[in-house]
């Protein structure tokens, strides 16, 4: 299990350390702006067994702008049902659905469908403390505030010792975690991030981060948005007009250029999961924790993967771990296994070649 000592890391993090502090898991860390300032040394892989990656979606922990919108205990109360599994986990990943900046002003017309959302500076602390890794910024609300607040986040997580990925500024990120080297990289489909649309790049950083890490994880922010949207279709989604991109074109390219393991979010809901090549692809892992958003039917169902995986990146097995969440209060855990029950029909729906079996409490294995 992971100890955080959340005052002693960001002390050390003034001092310009980059390893989170935990009482098993040592780490190093570096952020790479793109596959040609970083090194092309292949190793063989340190891993003789298994290890494991804990993935959720989308996470917007409160706002401080344009309306101000903050949990009770300033938001120490929020990953408190699941702070366990990420800490526990080899490596914890997310989507971070917002920027995490003190002041500015939006780049947004008031409107229905207007949203934009400044976490404070300090809640960076709130995902060190459960045991965070990495942060995906691949997403539509990663620009809300301009680029003084897409700075400001990459800047505070990597001053907290979270790896950081998804716009130009910051394509990739290499941590070195108990011997392994974990590579990270994120794609969505707006112009000021790295785009799942864009063939040629994607392509180019997945290459390019191969060789330099000994597990390649993947995230994305793709496909149409809502409870009318839990299928993955062939081809293109589009929402409001905009391509939201081919998710499945995507997620099978990013394993054919050498990813270990995909997950995607943007949807709001969760969507089925795929094993291809024997790697596994979660196609939405939909919200997890989004103060203030909406928690209505499937919008509140926020799943927790966790996946086990071989040193040649193969998936061996995994578990939903099932939550929802409760009004402003963050992922609770679902005794009735709402979730893994809900993207187990999704799967058998969506993957008729399907390779996986879901079991009602949320456990994954390949098929015999």
């Amino acid at each position: 299990m992971k100890l955080i000592n959340t005052l002693a890391f960001v002390a050390l993090a003034a001092l310009a350390s980059c390893s989170n502090g935990t009482a098993d898991k040592q780490q190093s860390s570096s952020q790479s702006p793109s596959d040609t300032t970083a090194q092309t040394e292949t190793k063989k892989s340190p891993i003789s067994g298994t290890v494991t990656i804990a993935m959720n979606g989308d996470m917007m922990l409160g706002s401080l702008k344009p309306n101000r919108l903050l949990p009770e205990n300033d938001g120490k109360d929020l990953l408190r049902d699941s702070r366990e599994i990420t800490r526990s986990a080899d490596v914890a990943c997310g989507n971070l659905e917002g920027v995490l900046a003190d002041e500015g002003s939006t780049r947004k017309a008031p409107g229905p469908l207007s949203f934009s959302f400044m976490m404070p500076t300090r809640y960076v602390n709130h995902l060190v403390d459960a045991g965070y890794d990495f942060m995906g910024i691949a997403n539509n609300h990663i620009y809300d505030f301009w680029d003084a607040g897409t700075q400001s986040t990459i800047k505070t997580l990597r001053d907290a010792g979270i790896g950081v990925a998804g716009t130009k500024d910051c394509e990739t990120s290499i941590k070195e975690i108990n011997g392994v080297k974990y590579g990270f990289c994120a794609f969505g489909h707006e112009d000021y991030s790295l785009k799942t649309q864009d063939t040629a790049t994607v392509k180019r950083i997945i290459t390019g981060l191969r060789p330099q890490c000994d597990i390649l994880i993947v995230c994305f922010h793709g496909g149409a948005e809502g409870t009318g949207c839990r299928h993955v279709p062939h081809g293109k989604e589009y929402f409001h007009g905009m391509d939201r991109g081919d998710v499945r074109q995507f997620a099978h390219m990013s394993i054919d250029c050498g990813a270990d393991i995909v997950y995607g979010h943007g949807p709001h809901v969760p969507r089925g999961m795929e094993l291809y090549n024997d790697h596994l692809i979660a196609y939405s892992l939909g919200n997890f924790c989004t103060l203030g958003m909406s928690t209505a039917a499937q919008t509140g169902y926020a799943p927790l993967l966790v996946a086990k995986i071989d040193g040649n990146g193969k998936f061996v097995e995994g578990k939903i771990h099932s939550f929802i969440q409760g009004h402003r209060i963050g992922p609770r855990r679902d005794a009735s296994n709402l979730v893994p029950k809900d993207i187990r029909s999704l799967t058998l729906d969506d993957f008729k070649d399907n390779k996986l079996d879901i079991a009602d409490d949320g456990t994954i294995k390949p098929k015999k």
